[in-house]
């Protein structure tokens, strides 16, 4: 049986220093934050993630996933995802049975709290979503965990390492 994959956070992965996002708005005052979708979806030299607005209890940012491009499986312990698909489909998995499908624009995902998943893009097509992100109420030191080489891993593949109380095991080490 293959060991379980170790757990890797944002300081690893890292998404940079903060960026100041009222260069992406079109208009920025102290009660609003307006973006435009199809100025800012375009391809990232890294990664996928657009930051479009940030306050005190969400960020908003857009996934931009070229053709063929994932995530690795990962979550975010305190905080609440949703991503609805603007253009092309996005293929959501996650590590319970029955957690995959593949979304058309207009159809959205909520995923709760420290739930794990992995997005992808499985078109010859460009795919761009909008995600919205709760911020933890209570502060947390890790802010995404992510399977190393998930990408390799499909949730069949780890079904069985779930059964035998791995996923506890790595709760219990947090």
């Amino acid at each position: 049986m293959a060991a379980p994959h170790k757990f890797v956070d944002d300081a690893i992965i890292g998404r940079g220093p903060r960026e100041d996002l009222s260069k992406k708005q079109k208009l920025t005052t102290a009660s609003w934050q307006v973006i435009s979708i199809p100025e800012n979806a375009k391809p990232q030299e890294r990664g996928s993630y657009i930051g479009m607005t940030r306050n005190k209890r969400a960020n908003i940012a857009l996934n931009y996933y070229k053709p063929g491009m994932r995530d690795e499986m990962h979550c975010h312990p305190g905080s609440e995802h949703i991503f609805m698909v603007w253009q092309g489909e996005l293929t959501i998995r996650g590590i319970n049975e029955g957690e995959e499908i593949t979304l058309k624009p207009g159809e959205l995902v909520h995923i709760n709290a420290g739930h794990y998943y992995q997005l992808a893009n499985e078109t010859n097509e460009p795919t761009v979503l909008y995600q919205v992100a709760t911020v933890p109420v209570k502060a947390s030191p890790v802010e995404r965990r992510s399977f190393r080489r998930a990408g390799d891993k499909t949730a069949e593949d780890l079904l069985p390492e779930r059964r035998m109380g791995w996923g506890a095991e790595a709760n219990a080490s947090r």
